[in-house]
């Protein structure tokens, strides 16, 4: 037993390496086509409605594949259902770099959608499985920095990637697809369950059989969900369109504007971790959701309504932080909610992930067909509606870290100090 234990304690940093590759690949296969939209576009003979369509029918497949992918989580076990997903986001990666029209390039970002969606539930439960309770926060806060990984690269490696061989946007897609295919390739030699947790793949634990169930049912669960969709499809039309934006309407050239809008992810890793190393010491949630948001709305308002090349790189920077903040503590919320166990976490996140992709799904489609009649600016400052629905949302979710039980106790003793104080002179 000590052996295995040893054993665990130290391949735990193994699977914690890998997953934050595997999410990395996640976000850098998704947005890698919008910063090349443009010779997209020029290539396949399409709107931008249907340029949007290419990033936002991910988003649809990681909606309906959040929860259906947390159920397979249940039956055959996260690691399975992991390294299944990898390799379907690789799969879809690689086939897009050979698509030779637009309906088969959508095909091949379904398939992508689906490995995505199905990858969405095993995280969690893995973080549960290899890590005692007080490094949660830490674990996720890594977890939360490696998708910013990914954007950063999908903004600024993409234009200089197309360029490099010979602006030829599928060969770009290829590269990325065949990194992703090299992280599923270790997660199949390398990807193993915790000692403790052997036996469990294939069946599911009867207390948590209804687990889906008993999450979709949680206030709090719906209340994140709901806030989270909002604030999703603000960040997946300014994810999408920011590049298209600044070519367009700012005259900026390829290259720049897709520089220009790394700043974001580039903010957000540093954003993540410090809110992921923060929530941990100070113990509290709230500080980093709904405030947050602000910062997130301020900045997604200045990027499209400020001409100053300074001024829209702090707008940037605010987008950055206040969408990638919110994710480690995210993922600790859902974890520390009452009654939580690795599988009902995975299902809890299945449930809010599906409801954050739904938004992203639907506001680049809807909102890049919009565009054409209203004009993108106008349709990207009026979206910005639902980053206070986002804020209101997250307002309500109450606080859920050990700090609260620190902060309620001193300020019991406060009171009894002032009780103290005023009753001689109430005597």
């Amino acid at each position: 037993m000590a052996n295995n234990q040893t054993a665990a304690s130290s391949y735990r940093w193994v699977i914690e390496g890998m997953l934050i590759l595997a999410l990395a690949c996640q976000t850098l296969t998704w947005l890698a086509p919008a910063p090349i939209l443009g010779p997209i576009i020029k290539d396949l003979h399409i709107d931008l409605g249907a340029a949007g369509l290419i990033i936002s029918v991910i988003a649809l497949c990681i909606a309906i594949f959040a929860v259906a992918g947390a159920m397979v989580s249940q039956r055959i076990g996260a690691l399975r259902a992991f390294i299944l997903g990898v390799w379907m986001l690789a799969i879809g990666g690689v086939g897009s770099g050979y698509a030779p029209g637009f309906a088969a390039l959508l095909l091949c970002r379904v398939i992508e959608g689906i490995g995505f969606g199905v990858m969405i539930a095993p995280p969690a439960t893995l973080v549960m499985q290899w890590f005692d309770e007080s490094m949660w926060p830490y674990m996720n806060m890594l977890n939360a920095v490696a998708p910013f990984i990914g954007l950063t690269l999908a903004f600024a490696a993409t234009g200089p990637v197309f360029v490099a061989f010979g602006s030829r946007w599928r060969t770009a897609l290829l590269v990325f697809g065949l990194i992703t295919a090299a992280v599923a390739i270790l997660w199949t030699l390398l990807g193993r369950t915790h000692p403790d947790h052997r036996g469990e793949g294939g069946a599911v634990h009867s207390a948590d059989a209804g687990a889906m169930r008993e999450v979709l049912g949680m206030r709090d669960i719906q209340l994140i969900a709901i806030a989270l969709g909002a604030g999703m499809w603000v960040f997946q039309l300014y994810s999408a369109f920011l590049p298209e934006f600044f070519r367009n309407i700012r005259g900026m050239s390829l290259e720049q504007a897709g520089a220009l809008t790394a700043l974001v992810p580039f903010a957000g890793m540093f954003a993540a971790a410090g809110s992921g190393i923060l929530g941990g010491i100070i113990g509290l949630r709230r500080p980093f959701t709904w405030p947050m948001q602000v910062l997130f709305g301020l900045g997604c308002l200045g990027s499209v309504t400020l001409t100053s090349i300074g001024a829209i790189r702090i707008s940037l920077i605010l987008i950055g932080v206040g969408s990638s903040a919110l994710l480690p503590t995210l993922l600790t919320i859902v974890m520390e909610l009452p009654g939580m166990t690795p599988t009902k976490a995975g299902s809890g996140l299945g449930v809010v992930w599906c409801a954050g992709y739904t938004g992203a799904f639907l506001s680049p489609f809807i909102c890049g067909a919009l565009a054409a009649t209203m004009g993108l600016q106008t349709v990207m400052v009026g979206s910005l509606v639902f980053a206070l629905v986002a804020t209101g949302g997250f307002y309500m979710v109450p606080e859920t870290g050990k700090g609260r039980m620190a902060a309620r106790s001193e300020a019991s003793l406060v009171k009894a100090k002032e009780y103290e104080v005023e009753k001689p002179i109430q005597a």
